[in-house]
Formats: C-alpha cells, sequence, structure tokens
C-alpha cells in the first residue's frame, strides 16, 4: 500500500509562498490598491479582484479561533499521525488559516490558546506551516525538559513558596487536588504592597503547571480578605502619581493571573473585602462570603475609580444599575446578604456554618475532574464574552469532543465497559446524594 502522504501542488502565484517556507518564513500576500491582507495565495485580490499584489511576512503569531481532534481517519496515508489537531487560526495580520497544532497533547489544546509558526519539511521544494503553543509548558517535552520541569516556576520571578513572606501557599485535599493560596499581612487588613503583587503572581503560575490541583481557593488571614492596594507606599503627595501608577499597573497583572489561571479559582470572603479587595475576589470564578463581611468599592472618595477591573467587572456581574450605585456611592457597609441578592456573590454562610459549608463546596468540586473543571471553565467564558448562541454551541461541541479524547474519560469508559452494573450503581447512588443535599 502507498503510504507516502501528499503534498502541496505548487503553482506559479504560489511559488514564491512555499519557497519562503523553506527559509522558515512564513509569507502572507498584501493588495496594493484595497490593503487588504490574503491567505491563501491567489491569483487577485479575493475583495478587490486587482492583480496589484506584493508579498509580507508575518509574524508567525496566532491564536486558536476553533480547533477539532481527529481521531480517525478515512486517508489510510494519515492514520500513523492520529491523534492530531486540525485548527483555524487567527494571525496578527488579520487572516485566518487553517492548519495543525503540533508539539502539544491534543488535551492541552484550547481555544484562544497563543500560538507561534514552526516549519515541517515535508519536500525538498517546500515546508508545511504549522503552530505550536507559544507557552512552552504547554509543549510536549523532551526527557531532558522533563528532568527540570519543576524549576520553571522560579525562572520566571526567582521566587519559591519558602520565600513568599505576605502570602501562604498550601496544597493538600484528597489526591492533593486544592491549592489554598491565603493572604498574609493581617495587620494590614491584607492590603496589597508590591511584594504581594510579586508572590501572587508567582503563586498563580506556579499551581497551573500543577496537574492534580482542580481548585484554587484565595482567601485572607485574620478579619479581612483585602482591602485593596497598601496605602503606606505613598511616600508623599509628591510621589502620588507614580504611587498610583503602580497600583494600577501591579494590581492589574495581579487580576489578570487570576483571571487566565486554567484551574477553578474560588473565592473565600472571610471578612472585609473593599477596594482593590473586591476587585481581586471579582477575577474568581466563584464568590463565598461570611454573613459578617462587609463590602464596597471605596476608591472614588479619593477622587479615582476602580482600576482593578472594578468598571468592567461589576457591569458583567449584576445590573448595571446596581453597579453604578456601587461604584459611585463608595460605600465601606454593604453587607454580603446584600451583594448577593444583587447578583454578585455565589451563596452566603453564616458565620457559624462558614467554615463546615465552605468546605464542603471545595470538597466536591475538587473531586471532579481537573481536565473537565479546566474545559468547563473555558467554554463558559468563551460563550458569554460576545459570541452568538451558534458559535457557543460551536465551542461547546468542540470541548466535549476533546474531552472525549481525554485519559480520564477513556479511564472512565474503559471501566463502564469492563464493569457496567458497577459503574451505573455508583452514578445513581451519586445522584441520590446529590438531591439530598
Amino acid at each position: 500500500m502507498d503510504t507516502q502522504k501528499p503534498t502541496p501542488v505548487i503553482q506559479p502565484w504560489t511559488e514564491e509562498f512555499w519557497k519562503a517556507t523553506r527559509k522558515g518564513k512564513l509569507l502572507v500576500q498584501h493588495c496594493n490598491d484595497c490593503s487588504s491582507n490574503i491567505f491563501f495565495p491567489k491569483k487577485v485580490c479575493p475583495e478587490c479582484w486587482s492583480e496589484n499584489l506584493s508579498w509580507v511576512e508575518s509574524s508567525g503569531k496566532a491564536n486558536v479561533y476553533t480547533y477539532t481532534v481527529m481521531l480517525d481517519m478515512v486517508e489510510p496515508k494519515f492514520m500513523g499521525d492520529l491523534p492530531y489537531v486540525i485548527a483555524m487560526v487567527d494571525l496578527d495580520e488579520g487572516i485566518r488559516m487553517t492548519t495543525r497544532i503540533v508539539n502539544c497533547k491534543p488535551e492541552n489544546v484550547a481555544i484562544g490558546m497563543n500560538v507561534e509558526v514552526v516549519f515541517k519539511e515535508i519536500s525538498q521544494d517546500c515546508s508545511l506551516p504549522v503552530f505550536q503553543p507559544m507557552n512552552a509548558s504547554l509543549r510536549i517535552k523532551t526527557s531532558d525538559q522533563e528532568e527540570t520541569e519543576t524549576k520553571a516556576p522560579e525562572s520566571e520571578t526567582g521566587l519559591k513558596p519558602e520565600d513568599y513572606q505576605t502570602i501562604r501557599y498550601e496544597t493538600g485535599g484528597k489526591n492533593n487536588a486544592v491549592c489554598t493560596i491565603t493572604l498574609n499581612r493581617p495587620d494590614k487588613y491584607n492590603a496589597i504592597n508590591r511584594r504581594m503583587a510579586a508572590e501572587l503572581i508567582n503563586a498563580f503560575r506556579r499551581v497551573r503547571d500543577i496537574p492534580t490541583v482542580g481548585v484554587v481557593v484565595l482567601t485572607g488571614s485574620g478579619k479581612a480578605f483585602c482591602t485593596g492596594g497598601d496605602l503606606d507606599i505613598f511616600p508623599s503627595l509628591a510621589e502620588h502619581q507614580n504611587s498610583l501608577n503602580w497600583l494600577s499597573h501591579d494590581g492589574l497583572d495581579v487580576q489578570r493571573a487570576i483571571g487566565s489561571c486554567e484551574k477553578v479559582v474560588i473565592c473565600k470572603i472571610n471578612g472585609h473585602c473593599l477596594a482593590g479587595g473586591l476587585e481581586l475576589a471579582l477575577a474568581c470564578d466563584l464568590l463565598y462570603a461570611k454573613a459578617s463581611a462587609k463590602m464596597g468599592t471605596t476608591e472614588i472618595n479619593m477622587g479615582v475609580l476602580p482600576g482593578w477591573g472594578g468598571t468592567a467587572r461589576l457591569p458583567r456581574s449584576m445590573p448595571i444599575f446596581r453597579a453604578r450605585e456601587i461604584i459611585f456611592s463608595g460605600r465601606k457597609d454593604y453587607t454580603a446578604k446584600e451583594m448577593y441578592e444583587m447578583g454578585l456573590l455565589t451563596r452566603v454562610f453564616g458565620d457559624d456554618e462558614f467554615e463546615v459549608k465552605f468546605e464542603e463546596v471545595v470538597n466536591n468540586i475538587a473531586s471532579k475532574k481537573p481536565i473537565a473543571l479546566r474545559m468547563g471553565k473555558e467554554i463558559m467564558a468563551r460563550s458569554v464574552d460576545g459570541c452568538d448562541i451558534e458559535t457557543a454551541l460551536a465551542v461547546e461541541r468542540n470541548g466535549i469532543q476533546w474531552l472525549t479524547y481525554s485519559p480520564d474519560i477513556q479511564a472512565v469508559m474503559d471501566q463502564f465497559r469492563a464493569r457496567p452494573d458497577q459503574l451505573t450503581a455508583q452514578q445513581k447512588q451519586s445522584n441520590i446524594r446529590s438531591d439530598r443535599k
């Protein structure tokens, strides 16, 4: 049987493109009349039909628009590659191309993932442009890389958990499925200074690389969750503007680190949650508060506005007229019950039962497969990010296909095939327990 894979047919108008691939360059056509960028190469511009075309070199940077995992293939010449990922990626130059994602396990591919072009030689005349994750931690590693993998987080900031001075970082729970990050400046009501900001960013980058962790708990020590940026950094009114600048930039970096974390981040609001502290909570996926907690955004009392995502996330968490009241009033005495009724909180538990109830929630979610939690988080984020219902359903279908291929689901299916009656009984019992709660 002929196992030679087909190679591209090089036409006069594509010859320059394929020559460039041999040199490790990705070219796109540019219309000099209407300024459109064009891919795949054509004889004329599809927008204005002009033949006045030139070549520009692409940055090779893109993000995944959508993808599918190929588990079976009618064409036998590609059977040896299975499974592999076919994706549509959006290049920085504003064009969309269909390609393959390589050097990455199918279960690690995600919509929105940043990727970069690499070239796979397929003949003496051309190489095929394919894409790999820009995040090196998502790439399939060589044995040498795997030996040094645990050292990678330190290389980014030089911090290790034992170096943390303003936060506590602990993993635990069944199968080490829970990581708890505790703001630990109780004498300052866990106000965020530069050291804490750096440690939080480091901690959230670190936990993303721990495969057993499915849930991250963010909480505070003492009587407060967090009261925002530490105003003690303001050395004088003369440097007031500089201080505001770092507060804004560092705070945004922290909330980006939380928001981009692939784990389910649960905020445990154990006390006062004010100003930047509330914005820190808003970056999380689920928010549970003690009944006695007081909340609010107080920045306007200083003549400024929430600068760590408050004006963006509050209106997305509740009706906008309620968000306006919270921001414009500058109140710091909103009760947890009030915030729950306005739609900001997931649940509120009484002070006496808070610890027990919260632990039940965490244990329940952490018992789920980390890969399913990650995919569910991503699908829902994409669904509410301004896309129409058909696009959202397509994202969901891709996610289900991705999960079906994952080792976790394959293990469940193997168990089901081996002992279907036992697994069905276990699932039924699990549903009964959930109903009773």
